[in-house]
């Protein structure tokens, strides 16, 4: 039995605290054509605005989770706190847009240490039992945020409150962060931890630069129009990858402290959620596409366009909570969230091909994505938690949010380029549809993926 008496209050304030790295990725799109016009900033330094963020939080994430089995979940989240309050607040304040992008990678830092301490905090203080409730209680955040972030960035930019304009994005998290940092003081312990057996400092940096070397091309491809060099740092990030777990299976050997635990890459049902949970990230795709479908082809403002992703949001955040009340096999629930999500953005795809501006329809289409979104996000976070010791918590956290990640990194550079390369050769509505058609596709990989999985389930 759980003994941990404010586990459910801890909950709240530590969810609080997640939902601050997705709100932070939504809201702050909305405030781009804003902060390019206050710091005259060009492309690619609005570009590393938004890259810069994305790009720090994926290659730390993992040593955040490691820093949290080692000297305890609250003491790193708090730290993430902090470092994300004292971040928001240099972002709102910069004097200059060199110094916003540098603010930036700060609350990357911030984010990475917040995000794996959640998941792993599920896996310590809850029950098997209470699990599945606590896991889609977290999930929603990330379709709550969507929601969110795209309407309260219209509503903040418009206010100009106090002469603040695009500063307000930023400001805004600094009550939340404040709520948190006391809420959790009163609420959890930091005695759910392993013993400091010290820090793997070289597989850290082997870890991160391969990370870097991995997303980087991803991110600028398209800027240097997939020179050959893009493609070689690819392929030495893959290499210095496999030479990282070479470096942390040597070690575990000669008992020396680790990162990550290769065994947990090995553990083929672990294994086999992280490509899951990786390829439906693919869905990234949508929020770069269709706010620029609508304001460049349609001629939407700002709130128009935060209005129209608000169906798909919605059932985002809805789905988590449905799935804990829907007593179905794990396999079976995965099947039905890919399906929803595969048949969500096909139809949708179909639907802007012939009518090419949103309607009751599409709303409907979007609706059906979103929940299949939301349904499969916390299935594939427990499943891939229960293939995982309490001990291996933090690294197993931190590897699921690499996973999503990076996913949802390569998703927004694959079906980003496709969109915009398309748009020369086909029209705005068809490119747009193909865009939609191919996140759609990508999900038979994950059903096929489930195939293989069922067995470890139902064992």
């Amino acid at each position: 039995m759980n003994t941990y008496p404010k586990r459910w209050q801890a909950l709240n304030f530590l969810i609080a605290g997640a939902f601050l790295s997705p709100l932070d990725y939504f809201i702050v799109n909305m405030a781009l054509p804003s902060i390019k016009n206050a710091f005259k900033a060009s492309d690619h330094q609005l570009q590393m605005v938004i890259a810069i963020y994305g790009l720090t939080y994926g290659a730390l994430v993992v040593c955040g989770g490691r820093l949290g089995d080692l000297y305890g979940r609250k003491k790193i989240f708090t730290l993430g706190l902090y470092t994300f309050l004292l971040s928001s607040l240099a972002c709102a304040f910069s004097p200059t847009v060199t110094w916003l992008i540098i603010a930036r990678l700060f609350q990357g830092v911030g984010a990475s240490l917040l995000a794996p301490q959640v998941l792993a905090s599920i896996k310590v203080l809850f029950s098997s039992q209470e699990q599945p409730k606590a896991v889609s209680l977290f999930s929603s955040v990330f379709g709550l945020a969507s929601v969110i972030g795209q309407l309260l960035g219209g509503l903040l930019l418009s206010m100009h409150w106090n002469g603040f304009s695009w500063e307000m994005v930023f400001l805004v998290n600094v009550p939340i962060t404040i709520v948190c940092i006391t809420g959790i003081h009163f609420t959890m312990d930091n005695n759910h931890k392993e013993s400091n057996s010290g820090i793997d400092f070289k597989g850290s940096l082997l870890l991160i630069l391969a990370l870097l070397m991995l997303i980087c091309p991803l991110i600028f491809g398209q800027k240097y129009q997939w020179a050959w060099w893009i493609f070689a740092v690819t392929i030495s990030g893959i290499s210095l990858l496999i030479v990282f777990i070479r470096y942390e299976i040597y070690l575990l050997k000669n008992n020396r402290p680790i990162l990550i635990d290769p065994t947990l890459l090995q553990h083929k049902p672990f294994a086999l959620s992280l490509l899951i949970l990786f390829f439906y990230n693919f869905t990234s795709g949508l929020f770069i596409c269709y706010p620029y479908y609508l304001q460049e082809f349609l001629h939407q403002d700002s709130m128009q366009t935060g209005l129209a992703i608000v169906p798909y949001g919605v059932a985002f955040f809805l789905g988590p909570l449905m799935v804990s009340k829907i007593k179905l096999p794990t396999y079976k629930m995965i099947y039905i969230g890919l399906g929803l999500l595969m048949s969500g953005f096909i139809f949708s795809a179909l639907c802007f091909y012939f009518q090419q501006k949103p309607s009751f329809i599409t709303h409907i289409t979007l609706f059906i994505a979103g929940l299949g979104h939301g349904t499969i996000m916390p299935v594939m976070m427990r499943t891939a938690i229960t293939f995982t010791t309490k001990e291996k918590a933090g690294q197993a956290s931190g590897l699921v949010s690499i996973g999503m990640q990076v996913g949802g990194v390569m998703g927004g550079a694959i079906i980003g380029t496709l969109f915009f390369n398309m748009i020369n050769v086909l029209d705005f509505p068809k490119a747009f549809a193909l865009s939609l058609l191919m996140i759609g596709a990508i999900q038979i990989i994950g059903l096929f993926v489930n195939g293989r999985l069922r067995k470890y389930i139902n064992a």
